[in-house]
């Protein structure tokens, strides 16, 4: 009796939850979302200044071209004790300078036109009569452009400084070569020539008075490093007792005098 009595009833409560469902008003619609505006296109990032650019310079004897450099960067794994900029041979020491590949006339940017205007007609002789004589232009290996550049230099009648400089850099083209026994004969004359020049120039006063220290341990470590160990070692003396040398020189004094008095140019 009483499951008769609550299935009607059931039926009842159902019929008018339909018919107040029936009732409400139609759910509104949701609104599509807003579409994404498009994104402004991000300019592409300017290309990668490359580390050197190739330019041509003219040969002040001939008047035909030749390959330059305009260095921007340049890489390297630090700085040797004699100021070289390890494993920068070819990034930059090399693109440093130009050679005429006909009469091997070879310089800094500066040496060419329109910043050299003239070479005076003893300097364009010797350079055509003895410079063949003396190298061999038919292959120049980067330390022979340096000692070529070095040579005009001398003909040029350059500030000993600028001769120093560029025999210095004749070795630096050679740090980190597997070099054979006749090639490190020649990296030990230009290093001798680097201290003949360099020297001279300290005697001249042709370095500043602030440039001083850094020259006198430079002319100790190259010493050194040939094997003129007494010389270097009263060189980095001389240093110590320099009332204007920067604090970063004497740590490199100390470290370089100890070398030297164990005997060791390595």
């Amino acid at each position: 009796m009483r499951t008769r009595m609550a299935l009607p009833l059931l039926f009842l409560l159902l019929l008018v939850a339909f018919a107040w469902a029936q009732d409400e008003p139609p759910a509104e619609p949701t609104p599509a979302p807003e579409s994404t505006p498009a994104l402004e296109e991000t300019p592409a990032p300017p290309p990668a200044k490359p580390a050197a650019e190739q330019l041509e310079v003219v040969c002040p004897i001939t008047g035909e071209k030749a390959a330059a450099w305009e260095i921007t960067a340049f890489f390297s794994t630090g700085v040797d004790a004699d100021f070289c900029y390890l494993g920068a041979s070819e990034t930059y020491y090399q693109k440093m300078i130009s050679t005429c590949p006909s009469t091997g006339y070879t310089g800094y940017r500066e040496d060419f036109p329109p910043e050299l205007e003239t070479l005076p007609p003893k300097v364009v002789k010797n350079i055509r009569k003895k410079l063949p004589k003396l190298f061999n232009l038919e292959k120049i290996e980067p330390w022979d452009r340096y000692a070529i550049l070095a040579q005009i230099y001398i003909w040029r009648g350059k500030k000993n400084k600028d001769i120093a400089n560029a025999y210095l850099r004749a070795t630096y083209t050679m740090r980190g070569l597997a070099l054979g026994a006749e090639e490190r004969k020649e990296e030990i004359y230009l290093r001798e020539q680097a201290i003949h020049y360099l020297d001279r120039a300290a005697r001249k006063a042709e370095f500043s008075l602030p440039e001083l220290p850094q020259v006198k341990y430079l002319l100790g470590e190259l010493n050194r490093r040939n094997g003129h160990f007494r010389k270097a070692i009263g060189h980095f003396d001389d240093v110590g007792k320099m009332k204007n040398r920067p604090e970063w020189i004497d740590e490199m004094v100390i470290r370089q005098k100890a070398k030297a008095l164990a005997y060791d140019n390595s």
